[in-house]
Order: structure tokens, then sequence, then C-alpha cells
């Protein structure tokens, strides 16, 4: 199975970005910006040696589908307790399901996309979601219990206030696209103290499939980690945000540009690395008929 996806590995599925299964990725995609020129970098279908985005497969699509249903819940929550004794069942059982719902359709999805990046990190409590006004909204209904009934309204508006300051949250991570930027190495020689330089908290001094070492940035942090495919390896860098979101440091807008400009105006490796693997790359069909006749 891994192998039949090889020649997608770098480039991404098409079926990602409802593409035909035989379409042409070529060039940079929406939103994709090329490293700086001290950058030695390629792409999947020059290949050779350098440095190649990676594409992961967008959150987007996984987040935005429950995230537009959850406002619709978060209504219907209100209207057993607007129409009391209207419903076959308890009122504020009916409430409280549809309430559960509403966010449970906001946290899952943040959770599961973001966990399924390679190199993400963090706990739930990191996640783009407005905690404060959610606390605040939750103290708020207790005193409704315990005091006035206004107070339940006053929550209610509340956690109207935490949802749309959460969908702006998350609109901020999905503007930046989902990717990182691979090198070809030979692991056996890899040593981070002597290879990275001094601005680098290393976290491996070897090389290996897991974090190996961190730049604290203004967006967030650069990461370098470990990858591999088949007997291959490889250094990854990439931005993770504040909210534990994997992003592709070099793209179109302000933060692209800030780090081009600073921390990433360098790779951090002098070394080109390895020549990128023929499998890996993601041939033309001129290209892929000429190295099938280069094998006969």
């Amino acid at each position: 199975m891994e192998s039949g996806l090889d020649h997608h590995w770098l480039v991404g599925e098409p079926g990602w970005w409802k593409l035909p299964t035989d379409s042409s990725q070529h060039g940079n995609r929406r939103g994709e910006s090329s490293p700086p020129e001290s950058w030695p970098s390629t792409n999947a279908q020059e290949g050779g040696r350098g440095w190649t985005r990676q594409r992961l497969q967008p959150v987007a699509p996984s987040i935005l589908l429950p995230l537009a249903w959850s406002p619709l819940f978060l209504l219907l929550s209100a209207i057993p307790l607007v129409l009391p004794e209207r419903l076959p069942t308890d009122d504020q059982i009916v409430s409280a399901l549809f309430f559960s719902l509403s966010w449970a359709l906001v946290l899952v999805p943040l959770y599961m996309a973001r966990s399924t990046q390679p190199m993400s990190r963090g706990t739930i409590l990191s996640l783009p979601f407005d905690w404060a006004t959610f606390a605040a909204a939750s103290a708020a209904f207790a005193l409704h219990v315990l005091t006035s009934p206004l107070f339940g309204w006053a929550s209610y508006a509340l956690f109207w206030l935490a949802w749309f300051r959460t969908y702006r949250r998350i609109k901020r991570v999905l503007q930046i696209p989902s990717s990182r930027w691979l090198l070809p190495i030979d692991h056996s020689k890899w040593g981070s103290e002597s290879m990275l330089p001094p601005e680098w908290q290393v976290t491996s001094e070897s090389w290996t499939t897991g974090p190996i070492a961190a730049l604290d940035c203004d967006y967030g942090r650069l990461a370098i980690s470990g990858a591999s495919r088949g007997d291959d390896r490889f250094l990854a860098v990439a931005l993770i945000d504040r909210s534990g979101f994997v992003h592709d440091p070099f793209h179109v807008g302000p933060v692209g540009d800030a780090l081009a400009a600073g921390p990433l105006s360098k790779p951090p490796v002098i070394d080109m690395g390895l020549e990128w693997p023929e499998r890996l790359l993601a041939l033309d069909a001129q290209k892929q008929d000429s190295a099938k006749t280069a094998g006969i």
C-alpha cells in the first residue's frame, strides 16, 4: 500500500483537493511560496538534491463541516427552555444534549484533525478555542442555578460570544497551508549539536522519528523532526502554531514573509542532503515513459 502511494507522498493525494487521480500538481498551490534563494531547494517533479515541500492533508474540510452545524444545535439548546413542557421528555435533558453536541462538533474535529498531522503538539487546552469566555459562561450558568434565572441568559449570550471568538481563531489557523519541508539525509552521520546553529534548542542529539530541535518565534515555534518513508530518512522543518497545528513556513502572507526574512532566511542545515529517491517524485507522463524506457 505504501509503495503504491509513493508518488503522492510529497505532492499530496489529488482527492484532497477533489482533483482527478491522474491530475498533474506542478508548481505552487494557492497560498504557497518558495523558500529564500539561500535554501538549496527542489520540487517533487525535478528531484535532485535539496529541500522539498511535502503537502499534508488539508484540515479545513474535516473541521469546517461539523463547525457549520454546531451553531444550529447551540440555538436548539435554548428552545426547550424558552418553550417549556412542549416535549415528551425532560426539557433540561434535551437542552443539555443539544448544548453538548454543539460544542462536541467544535472540539472533537479540531482535536482529531490536529492529531493526524505529523509533528503536531499540544493538549486539548491549546486548541484554537476561546476557553476564557467559555469558562466565564459556565460560571454564569452556575450562578443562574444558585441565584437568579437572569444569569442563565447572560450565560447563553457568553456561550455565543465564545463560539464566534472560537470561529475567528479557527479561521486564522486555516489560512496557512499544511505542509512541511523535507531533506533526505544519511541519518547515521547526523549530530544535532554539530550540525545545527546554536540558537536551535536540541531535544535529540541523534536522528529520530520525532522531535530533534526547535526554535521559538513570534508565531509559535519552528520545529525540526525526523521523518521516514520505507528505507529513506529525512529531516523535516515546519511551523507549529500556538495551538499545535502544523503549517508551511513558506507561505504567502505576513507570517511567511517574516519567517523568510528572519529565522528561516538561511536553512538550518548547510548540507544539501542526498539525492531524492525517484520513487517519491511526482513525474509527469513524459518523464515516466522516459524512466521506463531507460530501465529496459
